[in-house]
């Protein structure tokens, strides 16, 4: 992950041109929305990576990306949406460490609509 300002502006740039020279392209959608989280930028993230689940439905990073943004911008609801479709995914594709992500992702929602 860049860590300088200079690194990430660079970074989104890059996958800025590619989304621009194929807007259909769903790994440079989750590229650009990734990178874009990675800047704290989760307005302008989000839309990136539900573009990329989109086009991809079984882009299972791009639902639990989008969910972080969506928790950060404390959209709770939609938020759980994205991690249980996560959890669900994971589980198909038998990928453990993101299923224990989502299911903390889960927790971590459950605890904040509590709080409400």
């Amino acid at each position: 992950m860049p860590h300088t300002p200079d690194e990430r502006t660079a970074r989104i740039a890059r996958f800025q041109t590619l989304v621009d020279d194929d807007p259909e392209n769903e790994l440079a959608l989750f590229s650009l929305g990734q990178a874009l989280q990675e800047a704290r930028r989760p307005a302008e993230a989000e839309g990136f990576l539900k573009r990329a689940y989109v086009l991809q439905p079984d882009l299972m990073m791009a639902w639990y990306r989008r969910g972080e943004c969506l928790v950060q911008l404390g959209r709770w609801e939609e938020a759980r949406e994205m991690a249980q479709r996560t959890l669900d995914l994971a589980i198909s594709q038998h990928h453990v460490g993101p299923r224990q992500d989502a299911e903390e992702m889960l927790e971590e929602i459950a605890d904040a609509l509590t709080r409400k």
